[in-house]
């Protein structure tokens, strides 16, 4: 199966209950496109009539041409809607499985360089798509039948001889567009592609703003932005230069059979009302041009969709159910060795590491040292490649990734707040949520009453950009608390607040009736106290375990990152 049948099969079999529609469309493009003949030559048979000095009822002429012009225009519309109908459903059904799909391959394929160009895949490349159910399978089905059937109708009635030349050339420009079909698709998934780097591109201009300005590198951002915005437009002159020589050779065609039809037609009368049924055809819609062009582009962005649809999960989903138990858990790495893929060098290495059911333990280290791996594989970002984590003794791959989400939060340095309002980022997790669980868990990250503008209704704009980065963070662990998680690992979630608001939230944390476990990873080293269980990680290994205090006291790795601090 060529790969332009199997994108289409694909597609088709992705959205079939959808499709029944398209039966709609489909009869309504035939019957008007055959009106649109039918239409051109009445027209000129009651021209020659009246060129011959034959009388011609122009009243009744002129009425049947309005009417079935009408019925034209209303066929046209039951097509378009019916069409489009099946485009937006199956561009909503094809939405929904790219992000159904997403889930047990997030959070490893939606971070960082990918999210920008996964954007792109749900909604410039989805939308593309339309073109294939909107403006594809009544024209091409329309663009064999409706010749077939005037032709044929043309040679029984009037003259089967003028009927194949028009036939012939009509014929081939219908396979005109998929000759070098392969290149045309080729084009087309070039340019989505450098489309696509141009996202990535202006969406790290976006977020580096600060930077670019700060290090005066406009120039060189423009002009890396350029480089790539040029392969889209050589792309794109690539796919006009194609479609301007088929339409050099499809305008050839037309001329040919006109020619044909002068030289074939025994009379004047069979030449007009032959040039007629030609020009009902051509100009009419039978030629295949304008959609096989959408369709090169529209097949192009379904790969680019597919890719992401049939990719491999990081992890396999083969646990069931929640987490067995209730409150918080004891967490055990035992032996963890984990790489990321593709890297070749281990992330983490030999990892014990035991946290009491309700404990508070710190994992500290330099940055890269392998600190939020941790957070990763507790989360199954990722699975690891030797040993096991357990929580409450029971692996993490046994729950369902579902299950095991809901007992595990992860709390970000730099969290993801949606437009909304506080109370809308709040019951992310838990809509069921009332407002005075709402207001406690402000109440523990020093956001409660008075410390917003407008309380749980205070604006929160894009990206939080209402809002100082402590004020996202807390936000951020307060709906961690709201979705009552029986494992919280703070992955420098703190790193934003001065040393006293940090240090309240800790106690206030610390303090909570029914508090999870916790697993800090922090690089604020100083304040720790002394009794805090601290694991220390340095190039993936463990280095250190002990008491902050002690391991202070012993003038190690922790210590010297105290020093630094």
């Amino acid at each position: 199966m060529t790969p332009r049948r199997a994108l289409i099969g694909w597609l088709i079999g992705q959205t079939k209950p959808l499709l029944w529609p398209l039966g709609i469309a489909t009869i309504a493009r035939i019957i008007g496109d055959l009106l649109n003949v039918a239409i051109l030559v009445l027209a000129a048979a009651g021209l020659v009539q009246a060129m011959t000095g034959e009388p011609v009822s122009l009243w009744p002429l002129a009425l049947t041409l309005i009417i079935l012009s009408l019925v034209k225009a209303g066929l046209r519309y039951l097509e378009q809607y019916a069409g489009h109908w099946v485009a937006f459903a199956a561009l909503q059904r094809l939405r929904e499985l790219l992000f159904r799909r997403l889930i047990p391959q997030a959070p490893a394929a939606t971070t960082g360089k990918a999210s920008a160009e996964l954007t792109a895949r749900a909604t410039e490349d989805i939308d593309r798509i339309e073109v294939f159910f909107a403006h594809t399978i009544p024209p091409v089905i329309a663009a064999v039948t409706v010749p077939a059937i005037a032709l044929a109708a043309f040679a029984v009635l009037i003259d089967p001889a003028t009927a194949l030349a028009v036939a012939i050339p009509l014929a081939i420009a219908l396979l005109l567009p998929f000759v070098g079909g392969g290149a045309a698709g080729a084009a087309s998934r070039a340019e989505l592609a450098a489309r696509a780097d141009v996202a990535v591109h202006v969406a790290d201009d976006v977020q580096g703003i600060r930077e670019v300005l700060a290090f005066e590198a406009r120039d060189i951002r423009d002009s890396d932005r350029h480089e790539r915005e040029s392969l889209v437009t050589r792309a794109r002159m690539r796919i006009a230069r194609a479609r301007a020589v088929r339409e050099i050779i499809e305008r050839m065609l037309w001329g040919a059979a006109v020619v044909f039809v002068l030289l074939v037609a025994g009379d004047a009368t069979t030449a007009v009302l032959a040039i007629a049924v030609l020009v009902g055809l051509w100009l009419g819609g039978a030629g295949t041009d304008d959609f096989a062009s959408g369709l090169d582009a529209a097949l192009a962005a379904c790969a680019r969709v597919r890719r992401v649809v049939d990719a491999p999960p990081a992890v396999s989903d083969d646990g069931s159910g929640e987490l067995a138990g209730t409150g918080p858990v004891r967490v055990a790495f035992d032996a963890v060795s984990f790489a990321y893929p593709g890297t070749g060098s281990p992330a983490l290495e030999d990892i014990d590491v035991t946290v009491g059911a309700g404990g508070w333990h710190r994992l500290v280290g330099v940055s890269g040292s392998g600190k939020s791996t941790v957070a990763g594989l507790l989360l199954r970002a990722h699975d690891v490649d030797a040993g096991r984590i357990l929580l409450d003794g029971v692996p993490v791959s046994a729950p369902s990734l579902a299950g095991l989400r809901r007992a595990v939060a992860v709390v970000d340095q730099r969290p993801v707040l949606f437009p909304g309002t506080v109370a809308d980022n709040l019951r992310l997790a838990r809509p069921d949520a009332s407002d005075a669980e709402l207001f406690d868990a402000l109440e523990t990250v020093l956001l409660g009453e008075g410390r917003l503008p407008d309380g749980l209704r205070t604006r929160v704009g894009e990206r939080g950009s209402t809002l100082s980065g402590g004020q996202m963070q807390r936000i951020a662990l307060a709906r961690a608390l709201v979705a009552r998680p029986r494992l919280l690992v703070l992955d420098e979630s703190l790193s934003q607040l001065d040393e006293a608001t940090a240090q309240t939230v800790c106690e206030r944390l610390g303090g909570m009736v029914e508090r999870p476990t916790i697993i800090e990873i922090t690089h604020r080293v100083d304040l720790l106290d002394d009794a805090a269980t601290v694991t220390v990680i340095d190039r993936g290994r463990i280095v250190e375990t002990g008491t902050a205090g002690e391991l202070r006291a012993a003038g190690g790795a922790f210590a010297q990152l105290t020093a630094r601090s």
